[in-house]
């Protein structure tokens, strides 16, 4: 992605309020609601099946850290430190700077749809697809190059499989 595109996409975000919502709720309340419903389905799966909740918390723990650790060892510098231009963003603290390769939001969202998806197939479909769309919005508010987001979602997908398949483990 050029730095004409992350200017050209903030600026025609920016330009609508609805369009400034709709990126406001895929981009902070999808992540607020894959993990309000991931945490419903902890509670559920204690209490249903307390021996598989180690396997459902901790393949999306350990999927978090590895992510953080490969953020640390990359440290890839952001678009907007990059193209030097205001991203989109909702958080009011301050912006952060490199740690960008790959995105944590877009692999913890998708790791924790695949957890789902081995409780709730249909649900964990659904929740793939809005992990899909948080990675789109972390791009399209100029937070992460589109490498980042898909590396993110690929790597979130494959340690679900791996973790949560009973056939491997």
């Amino acid at each position: 992605m050029s730095e004409k595109f992350y200017k050209n996409t903030t600026d025609f975000i920016r330009e609508k309020p609805r369009r400034m919502s709709l990126i406001y709720m895929i981009a902070r309340v999808f992540p607020i609601a894959i993990g309000a419903i991931y945490l419903f389905l902890c509670v559920i799966t204690g209490l249903i099946m307390p021996l598989a909740l180690f396997r459902f918390i901790g393949v999306p723990l350990a999927a978090f850290v590895l992510v953080t650790v490969g953020r640390v060892l990359f440290h890839r510098k952001r678009p907007y430190e990059v193209y030097r231009f205001t991203p989109i963003t909702f958080n009011k603290k301050r912006l952060k700077k490199g740690k960008s390769f790959p995105s944590r939001h877009t692999a913890s969202a998708a790791v924790i749809a695949m957890a789902c998806m081995s409780l709730v197939p249909s649900l964990g479909a659904a929740m793939l697809v809005m992990a899909a769309l948080v990675g789109i919005s972390r791009v399209l508010c100029g937070l992460h190059f589109l490498s980042d987001v898909a590396v993110g979602f690929v790597f979130g997908i494959i340690v679900g499989i791996i973790g949560l398949c009973p056939i491997i483990f």
